[in-house]
């Protein structure tokens, strides 16, 4: 079992010190022992029996122990370690074996399977390389479409490289894709966990030293701006310390830890849930141990509405949720029973506002409900709807009766669920709940959705198309919320996804790629910003790290011979990639 002892402050966690044998904090999982004393700020005692405040994650507990170095139970010498094993991860350790085989490269999943969220991500990349006219004018639209709050340095160095990096992964690797009429190929099978499957035995086959089951948390530091290895606990619970010329960090963003999430984000997490798997923050917390300091604010990247709570949701892969929340039909009103937004998808992006733009919408309001009534249960049963569960499912499944009725016994009991035979009793069941819902106004607002239906003019603009009645017995409302991919924001870097303090200054050693990156999405998330943001980063980090880590050259061609124009035909042109 490791040493538990006292945590030191960030200027402790020096490489002279780690070695000499310093004691240092430990939460209780990481040191397999009873948790140190830490109160709702995160404090911990220090050597001489005070306390002082955590160096990472500033107010959380941190039961966890991530960012706090301990006593190692033993030492390794590698060359790079990458965390993750998304397609981020993968990328960043094969593409630095490649360059240099010598090279010992470690990559560790916490998870016990390998992918992480590429395993249900569906887009590839941004195919082919753009040219700096083109570049400029696509990061202008990237800039505007997310309300300008963006680094337009980075995507304009992944927009004039995703070619390279595209080849590297679909030409030289073999990782397939396929036009499925969804607008743009998509993974092969329609998500990502063909990639994972794919590029599993050619990262074996370079001599990738794959660990699963073995979670990073701290960093090995030999002051606060030059990064000298990892410490991970190893499925066996002992702790293990890499000593390394780099470590890459591609751990994915916050998601599934809402305790720490509540402490870097501005929304109300009460809406929001969460997707994917291991989104913890792990990364975000241990570069704070660096020169980095604080990661930056957390926006919620949400597709689609979804019904339920963060504590209780109906579920992402449920047919009521596809329906009630992911269709131009779907009806939502606010805490005042009013439709609340415009609904005429004909500006700025078009169908995507609603895709991307919907959930910040439903977060703007202090609460939201989905209506629907027998009619919309018939016309889905009957498989009528606009939109799958994404982009695949809606090019691939559609006219695809959902399964409804069962999903409606399973969630009717819930609290966030109301069901009456008449619209007048649907609007006094939420008023009971919510004290700001005005029943006879929402009354009003039905009348008016149903002459809409009925060929009058819609206040909100709705197409004709998808505006369907509400007068078919019995009426459903259902609270609606956030279906959140993943976080955005966090770690900041460079073009050669080096770290950086908050001057630009690069930490020593230190890589990021991926969600767990910032400056690619605000408040909306706009497609195109997870995979293709992993592989560029990925391939910037492991070309700088041969050349300046391990002292080697990058061969001109290492993006290999196959070029995407002769997979994808030479007619193709770049599209919006999905994330």
């Amino acid at each position: 079992m490791s040493d538990s002892s006292r945590n030191l402050d960030r200027r402790t966690f020096l490489k002279g010190g780690l070695v000499a044998g310093a004691a240092a904090a430990t939460g209780s999982m990481l040191a397999a022992c009873s948790p140190q004393s830490t109160g709702a700020s995160g404090a911990h005692d220090d050597a001489d029996g005070g306390t002082t405040a955590s160096p990472v994650g500033a107010g959380y507990a941190n039961p966890d122990g991530v960012g706090i170095p301990v006593n190692p139970d033993s030492t390794e010498d590698v060359d790079v370690v990458v965390i993750g094993s998304g397609m981020g991860g993968f990328t960043a350790a094969m593409l630095t074996k490649e360059q240099d085989p010598d090279a010992k490269v470690v990559m560790l999943e916490k998870q016990d399977a390998l992918g992480g969220n590429t395993n249900f991500a569906e887009g590839g990349a941004g195919f082919l390389n753009m040219s700096p006219e083109e570049a400029r004018a696509a990061v202008q639209a990237d800039m505007i479409q997310r309300n300008f709050v963006v680094d337009a340095s980075l995507f304009y160095a992944l927009r004039t490289q995703q070619g390279d990096c595209a080849d590297w992964l679909f030409g030289k690797h073999g990782v397939r894709v396929k036009d499925y009429g969804s607008g743009q190929p998509l993974y092969e099978g329609g998500t990502g966990a063909s990639a994972i499957a794919t590029l599993t035995p050619q990262a074996e086959q370079l001599g990738v030293d794959i660990r699963t089951g073995s979670r990073a948390f701290a960093l090995v530091l030999e002051d606060e701006y030059a990064v000298t290895g990892v410490q991970y606990k190893a499925s066996d619970s002992s702790v293990v310390q890499l000593n390394a010329k780099a470590v890459v960090i591609a751990s994915g963003g916050m998601n599934s830890n809402p305790e720490l999430l509540k402490l870097y984000s501005n929304v109300d997490l009460n809406k929001v849930m969460p997707l994917g798997v291991g989104q913890d923050g792990d990364g975000h917390l241990m570069v704070e141990q660096t020169a980095h300091g604080r990661t930056g604010l957390q926006t919620i990247d949400g597709f689609f509405a979804g019904i339920g709570t963060a504590d209780d949701p109906c579920g992402f892969d449920s047919d009521l949720n596809t329906a009630a929340g992911f269709q131009f039909s779907s009806v939502f009103v606010n805490q005042y029973g009013n439709r609340f937004y415009d609904e005429s998808f004909g500006f700025n992006t078009g169908s995507q506002l609603f895709f991307t733009c919907i959930p910040q919408v439903v977060l703007s309001q202090s609460q939201a409900f989905s209506l629907f009534d027998e009619s919309y249960i018939q016309r889905w049963e009957a498989g009528e709807w606009q939109n799958g569960h994404n982009g695949f499912d809606s090019a691939t499944k559609k006219g695809t009766p959902l399964e409804i009725r069962s999903n409606i016994e399973k969630v009717q009991d819930k609290e966030w669920f109301y069901q009456a035979d008449t619209i007048e009793e649907l609007g006094a069941a939420i008023a009971s709940d919510v004290e700001s819902f005005d029943a006879a106004g929402f009354v009003k607002t039905v009348e008016a959705y149903n002459a809409a239906a009925d060929g009058a003019p819609d206040e909100y603009g709705k197409p004709q198309e998808f505006i369907w009645p509400l007068k078919t017995a019995p009426f459903y409302a259902a609270k609606v919320g956030v279906n959140a991919y993943n976080t955005n924001g966090g770690i900041h870097i460079n073009t050669d996804a080096q770290v950086v303090d908050p001057n630009g200054k690069a930490i020593t050693g230190l890589y990021a790629s991926g969600i767990a990156t910032a400056g690619w999405d605000s408040q909306v998330y706009g497609g195109g910003t997870n995979q293709p943001v992993a592989l560029w980063c990925s391939c910037a980090a492991a070309r700088h790290i041969v050349e300046s880590r391990l002292n080697k050259t990058v061969a001109e061609d290492w993006m290999g011979d196959i070029p995407m124009a002769s997979i994808l035909g030479e007619d193709y042109a770049n599209a919006n990639p999905l994330g």
